[in-house]
């Protein structure tokens, strides 16, 4: 299994702490088989934790012995190593245009 990080924008739906409707910009790692597999599972992901509307907005596979600069993103990445996924929401709502 590989580790992909996604860059993805998401409607809070029942996500607990954020308003209803605010969209986010948040990272989901997955490990996966290869790419294609990969995409689903993040999308999942999200969807999975309350939120709706996800849109991948970008993606890549991760050397998971290259370190992390990001404490946060590292103990993301080493989440979904041990567990499959892993979720970093950012706090500011985005605006509706962009």
């Amino acid at each position: 299994m590989a580790l992909f990080a996604f860059l993805a924008t998401a409607v809070a739906d029942e996500v607990e702490g954020r308003r209803p409707g605010a969209r986010h910009a948040m990272l989901i790692y997955v490990t996966a088989a290869d790419f294609e597999a990969a995409q689903p599972k993040a999308a999942g992901v999200a969807i999975g934790a309350g939120w709706m509307l996800v849109r991948l907005e970008k993606g890549k596979p991760i050397d998971a012995d290259q370190p992390q600069v990001d404490s946060v993103l590292a103990a993301a990445a080493k989440t979904a190593i041990e567990e499959g996924s892993a979720m970093v929401v950012y706090g500011d709502e985005l605006p509706p245009d962009a």
